[in-house]
């Protein structure tokens, strides 16, 4: 992708670096948790929240940078000149491997000026990779699209799981015998939430719309067209403590997106972090480690909400297929998304340019 420099300072520290917008922002919990598991596994690393040009302020010779990007979090409109300039300043550093992880390429488009936007998106990713020696993106579909060299590597769990029994979260939140079906995530396009009405639909006429309960969690959290009895608690902004907790209650997890469920989704990999049956849409982004594995998870092809529907409720219906799911989703995120294993494949591209075997 670069050119090549010097790795024999693997002792000095490395940067991961973001730009912090304020709020709360999984990117920027990602790289928190991805430096406390560098720590862990004895490479230095410290983080940077104030952007590319703070970490240039710094001076030293840091061994490598890993810049997280999302083209939002560094312009206005997604637009950032000055992140470019940066990046040429510090590929003139000697020693020093610049790395780019990419979360976000290019707005998701929905009308013209979206469609405008990602225009230029995509003019000024390029760039910016040009000065990169290493390259690392967040889903396979989008390692394709950026270039033969761009190594995979999904994102982790943002949120640690609490200690509790989902009995005993169930009965600290005063949840029955319902079945829950939690949502997560803000009001964004992408979200396919027909999907999930369908399903909650298809379990109230099921099962009975008393019997019904939806967690609708995440800030900003869209309103649900549900039938009427169908209880729906929709808290809002949560601490990381009493998030886990309503995961922990709940039964299933719907995460219909309309380009599929990917490794970019930390709201997936969340779930199954928590031991969670997980129900999404399989799509052009869906990646093959997670349609290899359906013991794990439920996909269904996007598009098609009665399809999803009836996989929801004959999911709901299987106690013990529910039991069993969650245990494999679990295994799973713990052999490919948990901490230390994204650690040790970030390291390894980092300092050999190749993927971890």
């Amino acid at each position: 992708m670069g050119r090549e420099r010097p790795t024999d300072g693997s002792r000095r520290s490395g940067l991961v670096v973001y730009r912090d917008t304020g709020g709360v922002d999984a990117i920027d919990e990602y790289s928190r948790r991805l430096v406390a598991a560098f720590v862990e596994q004895g490479t230095p690393a410290q983080y940077v929240a104030e952007g590319l040009s703070a970490a240039r302020r710094r001076g030293g010779d840091p061994a490598w940078v890993l810049l997280q990007y999302n083209p939002f979090s560094y312009g206005r409109r997604g637009i950032a000149p000055g992140l470019l300039r940066d990046a040429a300043a510090l590929r003139r550093r000697s020693g020093t491997r610049f790395a780019v992880c990419v979360h976000e390429p290019w707005t998701y488009v929905y009308d013209w000026r979206s469609a405008l936007m990602a225009a230029a998106h995509r003019a000024q990713l390029p760039a910016l990779l040009a000065l990169a020696d290493v390259v690392l993106a967040v889903t396979e579909e989008l390692a394709r699209r950026l270039g033969r060299d761009t190594i995979h590597v999904p994102v982790g769990s943002n949120l640690t799981a609490v200690a509790l029994s989902p009995r005993a979260a169930r009965e600290r939140l005063g949840i029955g015998s319902e079945v829950v079906v939690a949502l997560f995530g803000t009001n964004h396009p992408s979200r396919a939430l027909d999907h999930a009405e369908a399903a909650i639909g298809a379990l109230a006429t099921s099962r009975g719309a008393d019997a019904v309960r939806v967690l609708n969690l995440g800030r900003d959290a869209p309103p649900l067209e549900v039938p009427a009895g169908v209880a729906v608690d929709a808290p809002g902004r949560l601490e990381a403590r009493e998030l886990s907790v309503r995961l922990r209650a709940s039964d299933i997890v719907l995460l219909p997106f309309a380009d599929g469920l990917s490794t970019r989704r930390t709201t997936l990999m969340a779930a199954l972090a928590h031991g969670l049956a997980v129900a999404g849409l399989r799509g052009a982004g869906t990646d093959s480690v997670l349609t290899g594995h359906p013991e794990a998870l439920v996909l269904t092809p996007a598009g098609h909400p009665a399809v999803y529907a009836n996989a929801v409720v004959e999911l709901a219906a299987d106690p013990a297929r529910l039991r069993t799911m969650g245990e494999a989703g679990r295994r799973l995120y713990e052999q490919h998304f948990d901490w230390p294993v994204l650690a040790h494949r970030v390291s390894s591209a980092l300092h050999r340019g190749a993927p971890a075997p």
